[in-house]
């Protein structure tokens, strides 16, 4: 999306011809609805600015523009070299406070790009506009100063405005960043916030029920759940309940997160006594055992139980022990939730793990630039492989193991190189199983956590298995759109 001319955009036509300029203009994928309202606002800014200064003709706005995954949206940004304007709109009257909580939000968001950033907001119906100062206060503005920052002779940014915006800067994991977390560092993307507000909401109007949202490896399941914890432990302790090997990752959360204690799955017996908390929340319930969920239920009556699970619809169901699911579905009076916005994971890693995982009938064009898969044919090759992609920064991952899936909360690594032996194989349905399934090895599992691990870039080493390494160069021959 490029930034566009206000002044060319607010010349008298009709909305349909304005939809029409603006996507010409701007080179979305879709016609943007405007809203009256604020078309009109945009008007009277524009006469504004044509009382101040002589060639607004020239000024060029990123519009309406809304970051990737995260759904926050700006009315109008000018980015600069030195410098950025942002200048939301307002048709009617609205609050300073509300002012400064938006424009301080905007700002925190468009910090990571380490510029000056000037924060307005216009209220066409009273005329007015107002700024938010370096020390957070709302304070009239200028419109000269406003027109001389806007006249600045440094280059405006003319480029893509999706390529500046990435979410992964603002999303964070409280495991692994905990001290941006406890400074409250982040913000929750729509979808999370929503699903946010109906659970505090039953729970603050009965005291109980049973909450489980899900999705893929990086939608955002730990922060939500983990924001959920605070909000709740403002007045009341809570028990936050780890499914894993996090328990040294979220030792700096333990000592610092007020009414809220944490628990490994492990520590829960018959005689852990839970009955002091208001709420309980799980991670990685995927990872529960039936044992672990019986004592936990045992102490769930009257207190709202939250859970926070990976999504695993795309693995074989034979590969899987869905006991813990089933009991989960079949809770009384359960609320369930689903993310779906793919927010720390990479997109293309996240579509070609699923694609492997289960075949898809129908292929999409995809281009997977960051995926490499290589052959071995003995264990020697397949070690002289495993090594060359470590010389390239790659870390090394088994899915060697047996029993109780080894997974961790979060583990991620910007690079992984994976070994897929001869013992994988695709049934009849497209499922990518394991010879051994049966002993309750869970490779393939363990390997979809392993792979959704990646942060940038993915290896396979497939080591004497020429069927599903024909199928894994099958997934990547798709060409790039052009």
């Amino acid at each position: 999306m490029k930034a566009i001319s206000i002044y060319a955009l607010t010349r008298n036509q009709n909305m349909e011809c304005i939809q029409k300029l603006e996507r010409q203009l701007s080179g979305r994928d879709f016609f943007l609805r405007i809203k009256e309202w604020e078309l009109e606002s945009m008007k009277a800014l524009v006469k504004q600015l044509e009382l101040h200064m002589e060639e607004v003709y020239k000024l060029r706005f990123f519009y309406s523009f809304q970051i990737p995954k995260l759904g926050k949206e700006f009315d109008l940004l000018q980015i600069k070299d030195d410098q950025i304007v942002n200048i939301e709109l307002k048709s009617g009257s609205v609050s300073d406070e509300a002012i400064r909580r938006q424009l301080i939000q905007n700002r925190y968001y468009l910090s990571v790009f380490g510029k000056p950033i000037l924060s307005y907001t216009y209220i066409s119906s009273e005329d007015r506009l107002v700024r938010l100062t370096n020390h957070d206060h709302i304070v009239e503005g200028d419109w000269k100063q406003l027109c001389n920052a806007l006249e600045k002779e440094t280059p405006d940014y003319e480029g893509d405005i999706e390529k500046l915006f990435q979410a992964e800067l603002y999303l964070i994991s409280p495991l692994t960043e905990p001290e941006r977390f406890l400074k409250k560092e982040y913000f929750l993307t729509s979808q999370q916030r929503d699903i946010e507000r109906q659970i505090l909401k039953r729970i603050r109007g009965e005291r109980e029920g049973y909450f489980w949202f899900s999705g893929l490896p990086g939608t955002g399941k730990t922060l939500l759940l983990y924001d959920i914890a605070m909000k709740l432990s403002v007045r009341q302790r809570v028990c936050i309940i780890h499914c894993g090997e996090a328990g040294k990752e979220w030792k700096l959360l333990h000592e610092r997160l007020r009414r809220t204690d944490f628990l490994a799955d492990n520590q829960l017996r018959k005689t852990t006594d839970l009955g002091c908390y208001s709420s309980i929340l799980v991670d990685e319930a995927h990872l529960l055992s039936l044992e672990k969920l019986s004592v936990l239920l045992a102490w769930s009556e009257h207190r709202p139980v939250i859970f926070s699970s990976d999504s695993e619809d795309v693995i074989s169901p034979e590969e899987l022990d869905r006991s813990i699911v089933e009991r989960l579905e079949n809770l009384p009076g359960l609320q369930k939730f689903h993310l779906t916005n793919r927010i720390r994971t990479n997109a293309e890693l996240s579509t070609f793990i699923q694609n492997m995982m289960h075949l898809p009938e129908k292929r999409s064009p995809r281009w997977y630039p960051n995926i490499a898969v290589v052959y071995a044919g003995n264990g020697r090759e397949s070690e002289n492989l495993m090594n060359d992609f470590v010389r390239q920064g790659y870390q090394r991952r088994t899915t060697e193991g047996s029993g109780q899936l080894d997974a961790q909360a979060v583990r991620d690594e910007e690079k992984i190189v994976v070994l897929l032996d001869e013992q994988y194989y695709y049934d009849e349905k497209g499922y990518l199983r394991f010879m051994c399934s049966s002993e309750k090895d869970f490779s393939v599992r363990r390997l979809f956590h392993l792979l959704n691990q990646a942060k940038e870039s993915l290896a396979l080493v497939v080591k004497e298995n020429m069927e599903v390494y024909e199928v894994l160069l099958e997934i990547l021959q798709m060409h790039r759109n052009r």
